[in-house]
């Protein structure tokens, strides 16, 4: 298999602050792009008052805010995982690249559900979005620290369990949001208004264990 390649073989394939910088533009480039999602169409401009039009705003409003906060999240996750890696190799860069894809894609699942507020489909397309985009940030993790594969041997295995808790945060919240939706509830994506607290109790719990 291709992710058991022992820890000492190094495969550089570049330096991290290319990836990184790739990284960094992707995401501004991505959350820069959801406030697309809350522009009017011309036929709202021409019907509308502005305080119809502007309440009409609101749902997608609402969603921007969810997918920019949690764009933000990841790239601070993401910053702060590649912080702990001594290298890259091609199973690293790969995951990331597919990572890197799935964050271009949030800016159309915003659009989308904001145009078919409380659809399932709609719904289920935004919330599998972040769940994926998450999994595969919590699997880079895992790759890099399994066996000590990418980082150094001396980072403590506590700070590297926490990390990994922290990761499955959101795409736990994903799912049960999908679940909500999928058995016939409106408004699932309110779940994602708990992320803070629950990443708060998921430190505290790892801070004791």
């Amino acid at each position: 298999m291709i992710f058991n390649k022992p820890a000492e073989t190094k495969n550089v394939l570049m330096g991290k602050n290319r990836l990184e910088s790739l990284t960094d533009g992707i995401f501004a480039f991505a959350m820069t792009l959801l406030v697309t999602s809350l522009i009017l169409p011309r036929s709202a401009i021409v019907t509308q008052t502005s305080g119809a039009a502007l309440a009409s705003l609101l749902p997608d409003f609402f969603h921007y805010i969810i997918a920019f906060f949690v764009l933000a999240a990841f790239w601070m996750g993401h910053h702060e995982q590649l912080s702990k890696v001594h290298h890259l190799d091609k199973n690293l860069l790969f995951l990331n690249v597919v990572g890197l894809f799935f964050v271009t894609l949030v800016p159309f699942s915003t659009s989308f559900i904001g145009d078919y507020a409380n659809d399932v489909i709609a719904t289920v397309v935004f919330e599998l979005n972040l769940l994926i985009l998450g999994l595969i940030f919590t699997i880079q993790w895992y790759y890099a620290t399994r066996n000590y594969r990418l980082v150094s041997k001396e980072y403590p295995e506590s700070a590297i369990r926490r990390r990994m808790n922290h990761q499955f945060v959101i795409p736990a919240i994903s799912l049960v949001g999908i679940i909500i939706t999928i058995l016939g509830f409106d408004n699932s994506t309110m779940v994602y208004m708990a992320s803070p607290l629950v990443a708060y109790a998921v430190d505290r719990y790892a801070k004791k264990t």
